[in-house]
């Protein structure tokens, strides 16, 4: 586009006034002067032709652009022209071009790079106006002179203000800020007005809807061409959720802390490249060390480990780096004053954004006290282990010492009941004698008579028929004592009478159930056979009868204890022992199976022939032994046996 500026009606009527000669003389006169001008410039010749200058030709050439030739076709002095015309080698340039006079003479002023200069600045401009719309960036600036504040669009977005409603100026910022940080944006603004060097701040600020929005801003001088300051500006952006998800960061961080110290907890980290070790103070506690004169190094970690425990906390390291896994150990630490510490350590792996392995961290407790209680555990486990050992030690020795208390009740039984037929086949047997020597007296002195004969030979039948019956009855009394003596030491499983077998050991026992003063009935049928240890029975029914004996009844009382044995089923037997004495007391009754209970400890009773029978009955004759009484009702003692060593069904309910 070309542009003219001038006034027509006079440029008509100096043309008039001024003569060709006129023109010539001074064309002639300025030609010195117009060639030696440093810039492009046009000049017309007597015959009203454009001539340029040196210069001209220079960047033009010989030939002027048509666009010149049209433009300045009818420019006077004072008249400005811009165009766009091709130089010498037909590039485009943008051209003012101003005329001057008399004499007329157009210089002329390439612009091609100020207005690409100028075209340029206005697209950076453009693009930092839209890369500040796009990153939310506000743009600030404050005149150090006249106190006018300007903000573009996006800084009244970042102070969560509109346009129409805040007046930007510094007083009405300052009202926005929050009290706290008002001191801190004011030392920033007369920190780069004394030291004119860009600066950085954060604070927070109001926005309209009353929530507080934190601004990062970056604030830097402006200078004038003579170097004086007369600006401040700056770029500002809300970094809210920044800090909201910072100040989230640092309460986790905080809670995270009070956890370790609430839990007793250390925290670790060793950088594997920097080799720097990282403790918090509970680490400190846990093992035993103060943080003002030790420290924190690998090398004096290493020293205050238990010298067995180093190649196992080195392996762990290893470990961790060697496969990037998180690995549990324990070890023991050396504090102060020399005490062993358990420590006990969880570490994993830290690695940067590029996956690479930095550090090693962790977490650590003091296990001291559970190591001594598991220690201590131990201990006691060994002594229960040793305990029980002994017991069971005992528990034989008893076993066996009932086994021959069991076995001299039973001498002492059969030797009461051999006593009698044993007397008896003595007396009729001396008796006899006597007799016998006084006939032998009569017949060699020829003084026997028939009489006499018939005395002694009645006698004689007489004492026969008692040493033939009493000797019976012992040799009865001797295979009794054979046969339970070895059952009850032997333990051999056979098939057996029980009603037979019963009546033995109740026999066994008929001194002491004689001197009790009480009765005992028994109620079994003949030909019931059991498949079992009659040893084992005997001890179990000859507990249940001494017990009995010793606290159903009352001093005064003759009792009676009945023993009922009758089949259940073709599996099982039930042997029903009851009393009619005083019965058990309820809190008595759970624990009448337990060692070593006993309510006549006065009277030298031990406490074990009830749970001995109970062991009997679970463990050597497969059977259940259960107890219900009353007070005041007796009691009834239940057990149930299997027909055969190993039950083929299900024991049915007691």
């Amino acid at each position: 586009m070309v542009r003219v500026s001038g006034q027509p009606g006079a440029r008509a009527e100096t043309r008039m006034a001024v003569t060709s000669e006129a023109v010539e003389r001074e064309a002639a006169a300025a030609m010195p002067l117009f060639d030696a001008l440093p810039v492009p410039a046009l000049m017309r010749d007597g015959a009203g032709r454009l001539v340029g200058n040196r210069a001209f030709l220079d960047q033009f050439g010989p030939t002027i652009p048509t666009t010149l030739t049209g433009a300045l076709a009818q420019a006077e002095a004072g008249d400005a022209v811009t165009l766009r015309a091709p130089d010498r080698d037909g590039v485009a340039r943008d051209l003012s071009v101003r005329v001057g006079g008399p004499p007329w003479i157009a210089v002329i002023q390439d612009r091609t790079d100020h207005r690409r200069a100028e075209d340029g600045l206005e697209l950076a401009t453009a693009k930092l106006e839209e890369a500040c719309r796009t990153a939310k960036l506000g743009y600030w600036e404050y005149g150090i002179t006249d106190g006018v504040l300007t903000l573009n669009d996006a800084a009244f977005a970042v102070f969560g203000q509109s346009r129409e409603r805040f007046e930007p100026t510094f007083d009405r910022l300052l009202a926005i800020l929050h009290p706290d940080d008002r001191l801190s944006l004011g030392n920033m603004l007369e920190s780069v007005i004394d030291n004119p060097t860009r600066r950085y701040a954060e604070y927070r600020v109001r926005g309209e809807d009353g929530r507080i929005r934190h601004i990062s801003s970056s604030c830097a001088p402006r200078l004038d061409g003579d170097g004086r300051l007369t600006h401040v500006f700056g770029v500002t952006m809300d970094v809210t959720d920044r800090a909201q998800a910072a100040a989230q960061l640092e309460s986790a961080k905080e809670r995270l802390e009070e956890a370790y110290r609430t839990g007793h907890l250390g925290y670790w980290e060793y950088g594997i490249h920097s080799g720097e070790l990282v403790w918090n103070d509970e680490a400190y506690d846990i093992y035993g060390q103060d943080p003002r004169d030790f420290t924190l190094s690998f090398d004096n970690l290493l020293s205050i480990l238990h010298p067995d425990d180093r190649l196992s906390f080195g392996s762990m390291l290893e470990s961790v780096i060697g496969n990037s896994k998180r690995v549990y150990v324990e070890y023991r630490a050396i504090d102060r004053a020399g005490d062993v510490r358990f420590v006990s350590s969880s570490c994993a792996p830290r690695f940067d954004l590029d996956g690479r392995l930095t550090h090693v961290f962790g977490v650590m407790l003091d296990t001291t006290e559970r190591a001594k209680a598991a220690e201590a555990l131990r201990a006691a486990k060994e002594r229960v282990e040793q305990a029980y050992t002994d017991l069971q030690a005992a528990q034989d020795s008893l076993v066996q010492t009932e086994k021959m208390a069991s076995l001299g009740q039973l001498v002492a039984g059969v030797a009461h009941e051999v006593n009698g037929p044993v007397g008896v086949a003595l007396t009729t047997a001396s008796h006899l004698l006597s007799r016998t020597e006084d006939v032998k007296r009569q017949f060699g002195a020829s003084a026997l008579t028939r009489s006499a004969l018939s005395g002694f030979l009645e006698v004689a039948q007489e004492a026969g028929q008692l040493l033939v019956s009493n000797t019976e009855r012992i040799a009865a009394l001797v295979h009794m004592f054979k046969q339970v003596a070895a059952d009850q030491t032997g333990d051999e499983c056979r098939v057996f009478y029980l009603r037979e077998y019963t009546e033995d050991v109740l026999l066994s026992l008929h001194t002491q159930i004689g001197s009790s003063g009480h009765r005992v009935i028994l109620n079994c049928p003949e030909a019931l056979q059991i498949e079992s240890y009659p040893g084992a029975f005997a001890r179990v029914l000859t507990h249940l009868l001494r017990n009995a004996l010793t606290h159903a009844f009352r001093p005064e009382q003759s009792g009676c204890v009945t023993i009922d044995i009758h089949p259940v089923d073709d599996e099982w037997i039930d042997v029903v022992h009851s009393d009619d004495g005083q019965g058990i007391l309820d809190s008595v009754l759970p624990k009448i199976f337990d060692p070593f209970f006993t309510t006549a400890r006065h009277e030298n009773c031990v406490g074990l022939g009830l749970h001995i029978a109970y062991n009997l009955v679970r463990q050597t004759l497969n059977g259940e032994l259960t107890v219900r009484s009353a007070p005041g009702a007796g009691a009834v003692f239940t057990l149930r046996l299997p027909r055969h060593p190993a039950g083929t069904t299900a024991m049915p309910p007691l």
